[in-house]
């Protein structure tokens, strides 16, 4: 049997399939449509123009046809960060209602490192790398113009971290060993 999902996604089912073998089935086709879709520069672009979503302004296209398509990366780890940020916050948030406060996730927030932007009166941006100490805001880094340059001096810095953090985590597993 073979049934027919929105967006022509076809996924072929046994009639002796159980419902968790039938949603693994489905699971898997939707992956294999989505990882075959593709989109071209070309008609991106055409989208933009047709809907108007460039308000009028050139750059904005000319900014669009020097993106590298080919170097696009699907997982947006700052978007599952803030995500994952946010939902231990609601739930946080729920247990204050039965009296249980846990502020884990603000003082987690709270101690890395992020790039922030500063818009001044004239409406130029500068940007900085910033962290919260005692609930304000500390400038680590002096102004930059640029944004990319920032990002990547806080990846390498995070990679640094976390390599540390791996060190710390062995050394104290060796000492726990040789303890017993």
């Amino acid at each position: 049997m073979i049934e027919r999902l929105q967006r022509n996604i076809k996924v072929k089912l046994s009639k002796g399939d159980d419902v968790e073998k039938k949603n693994k089935k489905r699971h898997e086709a939707i992956n294999q449509h989505y990882d075959d879709l593709k989109i071209k520069k070309d008609d991106f672009l055409t989208h933009i123009k047709s809907n108007n979503l460039h308000k009028g302004k050139d750059e904005v296209l000319n900014h669009i046809n020097q993106i590298d398509f080919s170097n696009a990366n699907p997982r947006n780890h700052t978007f599952m960060n803030e995500l994952s940020f946010a939902g231990e916050s609601i739930a946080e948030g729920f247990l204050e209602v039965f009296n249980i406060q846990q502020n884990k996730a603000i003082r987690r927030y709270k101690k890395q490192l992020q790039v922030i932007e500063r818009e001044n009166d004239s409406g130029e941006r500068s940007y900085f790398i910033g962290t919260f100490q005692r609930d304000k805001l500390k400038r680590l880094t002096p102004y930059r113009s640029n944004k990319e340059e920032l990002t990547q001096q806080l990846k390498k810095q995070q990679e640094q971290q976390q390599k540390e953090q791996k060190q710390e985590q062995t050394l104290s597993l060796q000492k726990e060993k040789e303890e017993e």
